[in-house]
């Protein structure tokens, strides 16, 4: 079949789920929907631009993410209690909605937005456009997360091979974390988005320079700077990695990278939960720290980072509770507990994501430099700045999504070296 037939089919199919939802009530009718609009331009591309050897597969594996994310939010919305999971999302609705209709003219425009505007803004767009329907909007975080498994494919595909691309969308589609969190009013799936299209973007400059990968790149940060306005100036240190580290060859040159870098990270970990761009001040650092360490899940909130020295001691700890906790003798609720398969299945991978990461750098040196540099300075400036597990867990997402993308590269890897090993010997003639 040509990309036009698999077009029209994908149309034909999405056209045949609308009907079938017609005997749904309205909200949930509005709110697939709004999840339609958004997921049948991906779907299009897949068509279009993936080769038809590998179009199927990935389109499966989109559809399927999608369809997982609205089942859960579905049973979210109905069964689980208010804010079991986040305050967060309560807020995004109620403001959402004052937003929606103080452009409607029938009120004023709320004062007490936090941070950036841009994902309240999101939610009273869906509200003007279908009335407020919280699971709208959570059903359009299913469709972008599809956006996610996309992008991982494609940074995969060009890491690696196709093997390794399915692998790695199939994590991204499943992982536990990254459907939860796509699957509530939350802007970590957008955030994740974004930083993909960096790493992508950033992937293609250094490929080969042209005008649409550079538009991609500033797409990637502009719509960061609304989200995790904070992490813009790292995941710009990261781009930048990628893009010069190749050309340097001189042991003072990488060494003065290296220390930039490294102010970069602590840099952006001051600035974490502030609207302002961060400075290098240790003393705000911990504050933040102090600040964040609240609740029964809190941990080392009196540790001392207040000067570069302070910490890099702390940095190995604060890494240990930022990529490994909860562990399983850190479940004290059940929301913990929850989290319990997905810990074991994270500390599985562990050893794939050290074999992806030696395949990489012995045969891909330069062209894994953004999407280590990102995910690395991200973790750095996180680690020295979380105090809780919850917070922690959540913001290990964003980059949870690029180490699984590392580790399905190794998983690749290892099944070609183990098929090479037990193939039969050619006899010779």
């Amino acid at each position: 079949m040509n990309r036009n037939g698999e077009l029209q089919r994908a149309v034909v199919f999405g056209g045949l789920l609308c009907l079938m939802t017609l005997a749904l009530p309205n909200s949930l009718r509005s709110a697939l929907a709004v999840c339609f609009v958004l997921a049948l331009p991906l779907f299009a591309w897949i068509a279009l631009r993936v080769p038809r050897d590998e179009a199927q597969a990935l389109f499966a594996l989109v559809a399927a993410a999608v369809g997982v994310r609205l089942i859960v939010a579905t049973v979210i919305a109905t069964l689980a209690p208010e804010n079991f999971f986040s305050l967060d999302q309560r807020r995004y609705e109620w403001l959402g909605e004052a937003m929606a209709r103080a452009w409607a003219g029938e009120g004023s425009l709320p004062e007490n937005i936090h941070a950036k505007p841009g994902y309240y803004v999101w939610n009273a767009l869906v509200y003007s456009a279908v009335g407020f329907v919280p699971l709208a909007v959570t059903f359009s975080n299913a469709a972008i997360a599809g956006g996610s498994v996309v992008l991982v494919y494609r940074i995969a595909r060009d890491l690696a091979d196709v093997r390794a691309a399915r692998i790695a969308a199939g994590l991204a589609a499943f992982f536990p974390s990254l459907v939860l969190w796509s699957s509530l009013n939350l802007k970590d799936a957008a955030a994740i988005v974004t930083l993909l299209l960096v790493v992508r973007g950033t992937q293609r400059l250094q490929q080969r320079p042209s005008a649409g990968a550079l538009v991609q790149l500033c797409v990637g940060v502009a719509l960061l700077s609304q989200l995790r306005d904070y992490l813009v100036w790292i995941v710009l240190a990261g781009a930048a990695v990628g893009l010069v580290l190749p050309r340097l060859r001189s042991v003072p040159a990488l060494l003065l990278v290296a220390a930039t870098l490294a102010g970069v990270a602590l840099t952006g970990a001051a600035g974490l939960q502030s609207e302002q761009m961060p400075s290098l001040r240790f003393d705000l650092l911990e504050q933040h720290r102090r600040n964040l360490a609240v609740g029964g899940s809190a941990y080392h909130g009196d540790a001392d980072v207040s000067s570069p020295l302070a910490a890099l001691r702390f940095l190995p700890v604060g890494l240990g509770y930022f990529l490994f906790a909860p562990a399983p003798w850190q479940l004290w609720n059940a929301r913990q507990w929850m989290t319990l398969p997905e810990m074991l299945a994270w500390y599985a991978l562990l050893p794939q994501i050290g074999f992806g990461l030696r395949g990489l750098w012995q045969r891909r040196e330069a062209a894994c430099l953004p999407l280590l540099a990102i995910a690395v300075l991200i973790t750095v400036a996180y680690a020295l700045v979380e105090a809780n597990l919850g917070t922690a867990y959540r913001h290990r997402a964003q980059v949870l999504v690029l180490y699984l993308t590392i580790a399905a590269i190794g998983v690749a890897r290892e099944r070609s070296v183990s098929r090479s090993a037990v193939a039969p010997a050619e006899v010779p003639a």
